[in-house]
C-alpha cells in the first residue's frame, strides 16, 4: 500500500493511523472538518507528514476537485479508509436523522472512491454493533435493557448493510473493521476507564455496578497496527474485530487499574444498577484477523494504562495545580 485517503484524521484513532501510516511510508490524504490551525498541535504533529484537506463529511463528493490544493493524485493501489461519523452534540448521540446522515455519506465516499480508482474501502464500525445484534433478539414485553448507544450502533449496521451491496455492484474490495475499546493518550471522550483513572487519580468516589459484564481493551498502537494489516491483508469481504484477544469481566480492568494508582477509595462493586445485555468472550474475539493477517498485540493493559496515565496526569496538573503528581 503506497496511499492512503483517511477520514477522521484529527480525532484520537484517525490521527494516530494517519502517523503510523506515515511513519511507514505511505502517502496520505487526512481528511477532517475542522481547519488544521484548529486542530490540537499534539494531533497536528500525527498529521504533520501528511496531505491534509478540510472537508466535512456531506461534501465527500466533492473531494476530487479538492486534489489540486494539495497536489494529490490517487494511484490505483489507494486504500479508502473511512472512520468519520458524527452526530449533534456527541459521536453516538440519539438524533436518528443525524446518525442515519452517515449512512448516506459513507455511501457517496464509497462511489467517490470507487470513481477515483482506489482498490478498496475500508469502513469501521463500533463495539456497540454487538450490543445491538442482541437486542434485535429480545422480546419487549419480558425485557426492559437499555444502551444509549443503540441509535449509533444501528446506523452503523445499516451501513455496513449498504456498503457490502455496492461495494459489490461496484466492483470494489470492501471490508469492515471494527474495535475493541481503545485506550491512550489524546483521547478527548469521556470514555469509562479514563474516567475511573481521573477519579483515581483525584481520590474521587468509586462506585460501579458489579462489573461481571465481559469487555476488552485495546491501546491505539495496537488498534492502528490491526488497521494497516486489515488495509495491507486483509480478506475482501470479511469483518475483522481489532481487539486484545483477551477479554475479561470489567471488574477485573477497574481492580488492575486500581492497584497500578491507589487512591485510598474503596472499590464499591454492586452499588449501581446495570440495565443492559451482557456479551460474551466470543463477541471480541480476533481469531479472524490473527488468522488472515498474522496481528498479535503487543502492549499489555498495564502498559496501556500507563500511558494514558502519563497524560491525565499532565492535565490534570495543567488544569489544576493541586492535583500536580
Amino acid at each position: 500500500m503506497r496511499q492512503a485517503i483517511v477520514t477522521g484524521a484529527t480525532g484520537f484513532i484517525g490521527s494516530a493511523f494517519v502517523k503510523y501510516l506515515t511513519d511507514r511510508s505511505v502517502q496520505v490524504l487526512a481528511l477532517g472538518r475542522r481547519p488544521l490551525a484548529d486542530v490540537e498541535p499534539p494531533k497536528r504533529e500525527f498529521l504533520r507528514e501528511a496531505s491534509y484537506v478540510c472537508l466535512d463529511m456531506r461534501e465527500i463528493s466533492s473531494l476530487p476537485n479538492r486534489f489540486s490544493e494539495v497536489g494529490w493524485q490517487a494511484e490505483s493501489d489507494a486504500v479508502f479508509f473511512n472512520l468519520a461519523w458524527g452526530g449533534v452534540n456527541t459521536l453516538s448521540d440519539l438524533n436518528v436523522d443525524a446518525q442515519m446522515a452517515n449512512v448516506v455519506w459513507s455511501m457517496n465516499a464509497l462511489h467517490m472512491a470507487q470513481s477515483i480508482g482506489c482498490s478498496r474501502f475500508i469502513q469501521v464500525g463500533t463495539m456497540e454493533e454487538a450490543f445491538t445484534y442482541k437486542y434485535l433478539t429480545l422480546d419487549w414485553h419480558h425485557h426492559g435493557e437499555y444502551n444509549r448507544h443503540v441509535v449509533y450502533s444501528a446506523a452503523k449496521i445499516a451501513a455496513k448493510n449498504a456498503l457490502t451491496l455496492a461495494a459489490s455492484c461496484l466492483g470494489i474490495d470492501f471490508i469492515y473493521a471494527l474495535h475493541s475499546h481503545v485506550m491512550g493518550p489524546l483521547d478527548n471522550k469521556d470514555s469509562f476507564l479514563q474516567v475511573l483513572l481521573t477519579k483515581l487519580l483525584t481520590g474521587q468516589p468509586l462506585i460501579f455496578s458489579s462489573g461481571e459484564q465481559m469487555f476488552d481493551v485495546i491501546s491505539v498502537t495496537d488498534c492502528v497496527e490491526g488497521y494497516f494489516l486489515i488495509c495491507t491483508r486483509g480478506l475482501p469481504g470479511k469483518e475483522y474485530w481489532v481487539g486484545s484477544g483477551d477479554p475479561r469481566p470489567l471488574w477485573d480492568y477497574i481492580e488492575r487499574m486500581h492497584r497500578l494508582h491507589p487512591s485510598g477509595q474503596e472499590l464499591q462493586f454492586g452499588r449501581m444498577p446495570y440495565n443492559d445485555v451482557k456479551l460474551s468472550a466470543d463477541d471480541f474475539s480476533i481469531a479472524e484477523l490473527q488468522h488472515d493477517t498474522g496481528y498479535r498485540p503487543t502492549m499489555t493493559y498495564e502498559d496501556t494504562v500507563q500511558s494514558l496515565y502519563m497524560h491525565v496526569a499532565a492535565q490534570l496538573a495543567n488544569n489544576h495545580p493541586k492535583h500536580s503528581l
